[in-house]
């Protein structure tokens, strides 16, 4: 431990030798990680005008090259990667944030969206994740601390986007889910006893390994369900698009305040 830290068996330095060899490595500012299927990540990619990266790139989405997955573009002057499709919660976010940091990128967003567990959080509703409650596997490699923090810099220029176009944006403490189909009553008052308001899979460890890795980064996106101890049943996903169009216009917006 000639640097002080703990050694690991696997690094992510180590996979991105064996992915690139002596090819040049792709080089990002900024990584934006969708955590939305691809309709809603698409809608991201369009406003943006971004392209696909016809090369290998990330853990999981380096199988085939010009995987639909991954894309970049440049905005004022700060390339950016925007990650498609991510899906799987804590392991796949902490894996996507320490390969990010490794090629460049000081700042990681993520763009998703929440399960609300009050009734003042309708669908639609635009939320920015000002803490995430450690509730999580992921989150304990890299934290011991009971909340983790967005960046306050970014949430500053979020607040300042959302005005600039008008949009009410409620910042919330998120509690992160494992098990998707393990949801249950018991589990949403112990959520709400820690302070939560809403629920994803993925913003406690973006946090933490953000942190971990000295990458700023913010979660924003908003309602797209309700688990609300006041319903009898779950409010499920189904919604208008242009709530989805709302959350890309702010995401858009942050962008241009960087």
């Amino acid at each position: 431990m000639p640097d002080g830290k703990p050694s690991r068996y696997i690094t992510p330095e180590a996979l991105l030798k064996l992915r690139f060899g002596e090819q040049a490595r792709p080089r990002w500012d900024i990584g934006i990680l969708c955590f939305r299927g691809q309709a809603g990540s698409q809608a991201l990619v369009r406003k943006l005008g971004a392209r696909r990266v016809e090369a290998k790139t990330l853990y999981g989405f380096s199988e085939s090259p010009g995987h639909a997955g991954v894309h970049e573009v440049t905005v004022g002057g700060r390339r950016i990667v925007v990650v498609s499709g991510c899906l799987w919660g804590g392991p796949q976010a902490a894996i996507l944030v320490e390969e990010l940091a490794c090629l460049g990128a000081r700042i990681v967003l993520g763009f998703g969206v929440a399960g609300s567990l009050v009734p003042e959080l309708p669908k639609g509703a635009q939320v920015v994740a000002a803490t995430g409650i450690v509730t999580d596997g992921t989150s304990r490699a890299y934290t011991s601390r009971d909340e983790v923090t967005a960046d306050a810099r970014l949430a500053a220029a979020l607040g300042a986007a959302a005005a600039g176009l008008g949009v009410p944006l409620t910042p919330v403490r998120i509690a992160t889910v494992d098990a998707l189909y393990r949801e249950t009553p018991d589990d949403v008052r112990g959520w709400l006893g820690r302070g939560a308001r809403a629920i994803n899979m993925e913003t406690a460890p973006l946090y933490a390994a953000a942190t971990a890795c000295e990458v700023a980064s913010l979660w924003l996106g908003h309602i797209s369900d309700s688990l609300s101890p006041d319903t009898a049943e779950w409010d499920s996903w189904h919604r208008p698009t242009a709530m989805t169009d709302v959350t890309v216009s702010l995401t858009a917006a942050l962008l241009e305040q960087l």
